[in-house]
């Protein structure tokens, strides 16, 4: 499994409503919050809403999304991790 910055551009851009990045069967998706309960055994990675909470609303460049990405793909490797740091 490998999160990547591609993973967190499409989590922020996507049109789907209330987005969630999860990881299911080895492979990343990007999922509605309310269909969660349809993604049986999926990891729940981050939502756009956490996202942008630490970054705010801004465009990115592809240095930070990878960074973005290597963190969360840290934590989701090695859940007793610390939180990630985010690019701020």
């Amino acid at each position: 499994m490998a999160i990547t910055g591609r993973d967190i551009e499409r989590l922020l851009y996507t049109d789907t409503a209330d987005p969630v990045l999860v990881v299911h069967d080895g492979t990343t998706r990007i999922v509605a919050a309310a269909e969660l309960g349809r993604h049986t055994g999926a990891v729940v990675v981050c939502s756009r809403t956490e996202v942008l909470r630490h970054v705010g609303e801004r465009d990115l460049t592809e240095e930070e999304l990878s960074a973005i990405a290597s963190s969360l793909e840290a934590a989701v490797e090695d859940p007793t991790r610390r939180r990630p740091h985010w690019p701020v």
